[in-house]
């Protein structure tokens, strides 16, 4: 079985993530006005979509954001990540 693992932009960002029974929730603290610029453009992105419940954000106090992503938008998500560069790298590993 193939899993995705992935590198985070420290520098930008810190994150982690968990695995719920139906989705993943991220929660992610930008370290930085650019880092949070970035975040707003993945949100943008998501929400000009026509299903508004594939991702769902909610800020938090002192720069942090959870975001509840439905597992058939995980690997979307993770690659719209590092696109922003919000993380270094992506692969998938065999487990």
């Amino acid at each position: 079985m193939e899993k995705l693992f992935y590198m985070v932009n420290n520098e930008l960002i810190t994150l982690t993530e968990h695995r719920n029974e139906n989705d993943f929730e991220f929660l992610i603290h930008t370290k930085t006005n650019e880092a949070a610029d970035r975040l707003r453009k993945l949100r943008e992105f998501f929400d000009s979509d026509r299903v508004y419940t594939d991702i769902l954000f909610y800020a938090r106090k002192d720069h942090e954001y959870q975001v509840i992503v439905r597992r058939d938008v995980y690997v979307p998500f993770v690659v719209h990540l590092l696109q922003l560069q919000l993380l270094k790298s992506v692969e998938w590993r065999t487990v």
